[in-house]
């Protein structure tokens, strides 16, 4: 008995050790024998242990700065987490202001080599600084020495002199087995909090004390010149939110979603107000209406709206080309698109201004749509800005500044709201591109009140197909095929194929398109935003039937066929998000050839889902020598709640099971 307490004592001692043992570099051999995570073996990788503090450090002449430490231990179990190894790590460096500092440490790779652990450096020469952009940076370095059962270790330090704090996020693509964060706040300074993703995060809070300690030297004459130095001390309180949590598992992403960042469980801290002893209180973002208010009175944003002086003469212009309201809403659309065009920079403030934009023909997201507004104001027009976040930027569910990254912009009449955005090509009013359609707008009157406008777009992407051919006996097939997009799906050909050439588009849909050969080929209104695109050509397929014995075996929707399922886990936490409601419209029309005649044909179905959020018809029948098929799939909201996730995955599993049911034609 003795014996067996003993063993199961010196058991837990190990098990305890094991897990406890966190330290920068003590890496056991125990975790580089593992070979795969025990919840998830399928895990290519998995963090074994991160931890994330952030503080607020008071410099003495320069305030207090907000650094964050992290320590992070990775597991390589496949060479497909390799590219775990490679760390990128961004920072606020912009061309002119403050800049964030960063500096990485201990970073090493652990392998076990003949039973012994054994760690290689990574060297100071291997970490590489890049420049994203005017206002980002980035270090980047990839880990020595990276096998399978290998283990990754750094540490990093971000000092930041702005009062922001990076989101505590929580989720990876791969398993955490521990995870631990500690974010401490001085009690001058309150932040909204909020949490996001579906995983349920435990914060324990508490208080500590702090203080600073301040010195203040001056020059003072008592029977000579001297330094006096006089000291004093501050007392406050530190606001401290701790998470702890063990096996935390893999956010796996699926398609159809806007963002996957947007449901990684997280907890996002915005500055709402900053109170020193003995002052006012500042406050940032108490409401949308401060919010609104605060970015007005940016010289950036409402400042600019009165700067319309270089618009004068072509404003007078298009007063007498345009005369009707819709007329100088579409007219000043194009307008703006055609003398500013985007270098792809989002923000909520101008970049270079409305009138070095204009000059040079080149601005951020703001100095285009805020040139919008100016010059629909300047037309008579009820026009204003709106502030928003884009699809990859997050849902800001409470007042915001950080969170809002883009602008377009609103005209408001009795007669409802006309949204506009003229950083694209082929955008038309009320067909924003896909990355704006995102919750809700904040609109931000002239007369400086607030309103909202819903984003989401009720606009149905529309596809029409019609295919028409013949198989020869050798199952050579002929045809012509005719498609047709309207609306978001118009939008979304245009921008991927509006610049090709036409040999480039053709190459791309016979690439696309099972390896077709297409014969002739014509595009219609790729340009004439008012009408939908259609594409017409005829094409051949060798071996485009299947022939064994005396039979043929035909998919009979060809390359228009759905072939996978795109749902495949077994549940799905966040929605499906398709961005617009969407209806897909294929017939097809097939001559059977000579000496054949038909042996079985795939059963009708009609599936439809609850709530009438979509359904999908196939049907099929012969007369003669023809076989005529009809297949539409419609949903009819943009966004589907993931509580009918198994519903939606049933129906695309009967399509894909429908459309690739073969026709069996049999020699006569």
């Amino acid at each position: 008995m003795k014996k067996v307490l003993l063993t199961m004592l010196l058991l837990a001692f190990v098990q305890v050790s094991f897990s406890q043992n966190y330290k920068i570099g003590k890496v056991s051999k125990a975790e580089l024998e593992e070979k795969t995570h025990p919840s998830d073996p399928s895990a290519d990788a998995a963090y074994l242990y991160k931890n994330r503090r952030t503080y607020f450090d008071y410099r003495e002449g320069e305030g207090y700065v907000v650094v964050t430490e992290v320590h992070e231990r990775i597991k390589i179990y496949t060479k497909d987490g390799y590219n775990w190894a490679t760390k990128t790590i961004s920072f606020y460096a912009p061309e002119s202001g403050d800049t964030e500092k960063v500096s990485i440490k201990d970073a090493k790779t652990f392998a076990l080599i003949d039973g012994k652990v054994k760690s290689y450096k990574l060297g100071k020469s291997d970490i590489f600084k890049e420049v994203k952009n005017k206002y980002w940076s980035k270090k980047k370095f990839t880990m020595p020495n990276i096998t399978e059962g290998c283990i990754l270790e750094w540490r990093y330090k971000i000092t930041s002199p702005y009062k922001g704090i990076e989101d505590v996020v929580m989720q990876y693509s791969i398993p955490i087995k521990k995870y631990e964060s500690s974010i401490e706040v001085p009690e001058y300074f309150r932040y909204s909090v909020k949490q996001i993703g579906y995983l349920p995060i435990n914060v324990v809070s508490t208080k500590k004390n702090s203080s600073i300690n301040f010195s203040n030297s001056s020059r003072v004459q008592k029977g000579g010149l001297y330094t006096e130095t006089s000291y004093s001390k501050l007392d406050y309180n530190t606001n401290v939110a701790k998470i702890e949590k063990d096996n935390i598992p893999a956010l796996i992403e699926e398609p159809y979603i806007n963002d996957i960042d947007n449901y990684r469980s997280s907890i996002k801290y915005e500055l709402a107000t900053i109170k020193w002893p003995n002052s006012p209180a500042k406050h940032f973002a108490q409401s949308w209406e401060d919010v609104a208010k605060t970015i007005m009175k940016n010289s950036e944003f409402g400042g600019q709206l009165e700067k319309t002086g270089h618009l004068k003469d072509d404003i007078t212009q298009l007063s007498e080309t345009f005369t009707t309201n819709t007329e100088k809403i579409y007219g000043a659309l194009e307008y703006v698109k055609s003398k500013i065009k985007w270098n792809d920079y989002k923000g909520k403030y101008t970049d270079n201004g409305l009138r070095k934009a204009y000059k040079e023909g080149i601005g951020n997201i703001a100095d285009i749509n805020l040139t919008l507004v100016a010059v629909l104001r300047e037309l008579g027009i009820n026009a204003n800005p709106v502030l928003v976040s884009t699809r990859n930027n997050g849902v800001p569910t409470f007042p915001t500044l950080s969170g809002l990254n883009y602008v377009i912009v609103a005209v408001e009449s009795p007669q409802g709201t006309v949204l506009l955005d003229a950083s694209e090509k082929y955008s038309l009013p009320n067909v924003l591109p896909l990355r704006v359609l995102n919750w809700r707008g904040t609109i931000v009157r002239k007369d400086k009140s607030v309103g909202f406008v819903d984003l989401s777009s009720s606009m149905i992407s529309a596809e029409e197909s019609t295919l028409s051919y013949k198989i020869s006996e050798d199952g050579l097939i002929e045809g012509m095929n005719r498609s047709k997009s309207k609306n978001y799906a118009a939008l979304s050909y245009r921008n991927r194929y509006g610049s090709l050439k036409e040999d480039a588009i053709i190459s791309e849909i016979e690439e696309n398109n099972d390896d077709i050969e297409i014969l002739n080929f014509r595009l219609s209104n790729i340009d004439d935003l008012s009408k939908p695109v259609v594409e017409l050509y005829k094409f051949e397929k060798e071996e485009g039937a299947e022939i064994i014995g005396n039979k043929m075996y035909i998919t009979p929707m060809l390359f228009e066929t759905t072939d996978e399922n795109p749902f495949k886990i077994e549940t799905r936490e966040y929605p499906i998000d398709f961005g617009t409601p969407w209806e897909e419209k294929i017939n097809v029309t097939i001559e059977i050839p000579e000496g054949y005649s038909l042996e079985s044909l795939p059963e009708n179905v009609a599936k439809g889902m609850s709530e009438d959020l979509g359904s999908f018809i196939y049907s099929i029948k012969n007369q003669g020598n023809k076989i005529q098929i009809a297949s539409l799939i419609k949903l009819n909201q943009g966004i589907i709640s993931a509580n009918y996730y198994q519903e939606i995955k049933e129906m695309f599993k009967q399509i894909v099971a429908k459309q690739t049911e073969k026709i069996v034609l049999i020699k006569k």
